[in-house]
């Protein structure tokens, strides 16, 4: 009878799985059996396990209360520079919004006329009063 292996692909991807629990729980099982030379009581492991994370979560709670300390400074600073950021480009869209309006206002406005002089008007009233007066001059 042939022998079939593992193919390469499936070993790959539960090693990520079987190695930790390899190490983490079934190693630390068989040396405790063999330390105790008495069979393995599945209860009296969970229960000294878990004083042992107890132990390790409260050493751990200072350093975590540290990080927990600078993370929350450093996310005031990120919302400090981005609330500015965001001031900054506000600002700048309203400023460039304003002036596209005014552009599309001179657009639309009718043209206000001017207030000054007209020179032509002017010139064509004297020239007729010239003329008048030439001709009233010449009789």
């Amino acid at each position: 009878m042939a022998r079939r292996s593992l193919p390469r692909d499936t070993a790959r991807a539960l090693a990520p799985v079987v190695i930790p629990l390899v190490t983490k729980v079934a190693l630390p099982i068989f040396i405790e059996t063999l330390r105790k030379r008495r069979p393995f009581d599945g209860d009296a492991y969970f229960q000294e396990m878990s004083e042992s994370l107890k132990k390790g979560f409260d050493k751990a709670k200072p350093d975590l209360e540290d990080v927990k300390d600078r993370a929350a400074e450093r996310g005031a600073k990120i919302y400090e520079e981005a609330r500015k950021q965001g001031e900054e480009l506000v600002e700048l869209l309203s400023k460039k919004g304003s002036k596209l309006a005014e552009d599309w206002l001179d657009d639309i406005r009718p043209r206000k006329r001017r207030s000054g002089v007209r020179w032509g008007l002017l010139l064509g009233v004297v020239a007729v009063v010239g003329i008048g007066v030439a001709l009233i001059g010449r009789d």
